[in-house]
């Protein structure tokens, strides 16, 4: 282990070592981690956490190496201070400019690559990190943009509908979940796209609830039984340390359960269904 690392300077890292602690033989897993000013190498004692702890720190390594292209995105893009103050019911402009600095350093420099453990695979993914940061934030902008606009029109509605009491408060509860202080980069990077869609979804919803309540009625102990037993998985998941991405996925798949019933005319990407979810889980979920 060792600390104060501000650049590739310790070799090849390997993504296991095997030791001997009296006589008992044991497997650690080296790491990367970020502490903010600079970078350590920490034992793991299991592959999941060295290698979340290890994209942390190759992204610090990265911002170190490559500090004039991230001074530039702190200081915000186009069109920042708009979307800040679409967006101020649920995070601060100070928040949101951080939140989306992490997001596009995450995309940029990492993405969906394998984190580097060698000198020249750190070298080789500076240059991608570099060439990929334009874009990326150009994308990681405009998705926000649309989420922001989306967000406000929503917002206004639920204004209006206070007096509808359980809906309003349900349709609050999703916009809150779906938008709050670091959503940008907690929500996976290819759901960013949709959120706008689940943002009008809501928005739909509550306009037909005003001329036919019973159908929504009809539809809502669905979908409020699906999303108490993601709750309840994620709940347990969070106390035990884990992470299981089949329940992320089927986190997603009620967003768009949501659109199916709620609000058709926004269309789904993939047919989906009740039934289907509940298939989901009985095959991937049931513990």
């Amino acid at each position: 282990e060792r600390e104060g690392i501000k650049a590739w300077d310790f070799g090849d890292l390997p993504a296991e070592v095997s030791f001997r602690r009296g006589n008992q033989s044991l497997t650690g897993y080296p790491a990367l981690a970020d502490e903010g000013a600079s970078v350590a190498i920490r034992l793991f004692d299991t592959r999941e956490k060295a290698d979340e702890a290890h994209r942390g720190g190759v992204k610090r390594l990265l911002a170190f190496e490559l500090k004039e292209q991230v001074k530039q995105l702190e200081r915000g893009p186009p069109g920042f201070n708009q979307l800040a103050m679409r967006l101020q019911a649920a995070v601060s402009a100070e928040k949101l400019r951080e939140d989306l600095v992490a997001c596009v350093l995450d995309r940029a420099f990492i993405g969906e690559d394998e984190a580097p453990r060698t000198p020249k695979a750190f070298e080789e993914q500076k240059k991608r990190a570099k060439a990929r940061l334009p874009a990326v934030t150009e994308a990681a902008t405009r998705h926000a943009g649309a989420i922001a606009e989306a967000y406000q029109a929503l917002g206004a509605a639920l204004a209006q509908a206070a007096s509808l009491g359980k809906i309003a408060h349900e349709l609050k509860a999703q916009r809150d979940r779906l938008v709050h202080a670091g959503f940008l980069s907690r929500t996976p990077w290819e759901k960013l796209e949709h959120l706008p869609r689940y943002l009008k979804g809501a928005a739909l919803r509550l306009q037909k609830y005003r001329g036919n309540p019973e159908r929504d009625l009809r539809h809502a102990p669905v979908v409020a039984g699906l999303w108490a037993q993601y709750e309840a998985s994620a709940e347990a998941d969070r106390k035990a340390g884990a992470r299981d991405a089949r329940l992320e996925e089927f986190r997603w798949l009620v967003e768009e359960l949501r659109i199916s019933l709620f609000a058709q005319e926004l269309k789904t990407p993939f047919p989906v269904s009740a039934k289907r979810l509940s298939k989901f889980w009985d095959e991937h979920l049931r513990r």
